[in-house]
């Protein structure tokens, strides 16, 4: 079965990464959704980021592809990790319940494949550039 592809921002500031949460799942994702057929990633996370938070993103640049077991349904889900430039103020919009920056320490409430990032990527590299 080929993984859901989903295109993610990573930002982290003062060793704090910017999570969201769906309605009321125990573990937090990263911003972003799923890559829709015959749009680029890029494509996706800036469609995604305004509708579920309403922020516009400029300036992406490619950080890392991590493939993980789909966290509450069978699969796996490839994030396509990017960072951005940004204007506006997260907020949470359509299925997203709630957007905090959480501590790199509270690993044990991300979802599987956010934790996979910041063991194989986060934890090897300074902070993305913003």
């Amino acid at each position: 079965m080929k993984p859901l592809q989903c295109a993610c921002l990573v930002d982290v500031q003062d060793q704090k990464l910017l999570l969201v949460r769906v309605r009321q799942n125990q573990h937090w994702y990263l911003p972003g959704g799923k890559v829709e057929q015959g749009e680029s990633a890029d494509q996706a996370l800036s469609r995604e980021l305004a509708e579920e938070l309403g922020i516009a993103i400029q300036n992406t640049h490619y950080l890392y592809t991590v493939i993980a077991p789909a966290y509450g349904q069978a699969g796996d889900v490839e994030l396509i990790c990017y960072s951005a430039k940004w204007q506006g103020v997260p907020r949470a919009m359509g299925e997203i319940s709630e957007v905090a920056w959480l501590p790199l320490q509270n690993i044990d409430q991300f979802a599987p494949a956010v934790q996979v990032l910041c063991h194989d990527f986060l934890a090897s590299e300074p902070s993305p550039p913003r």
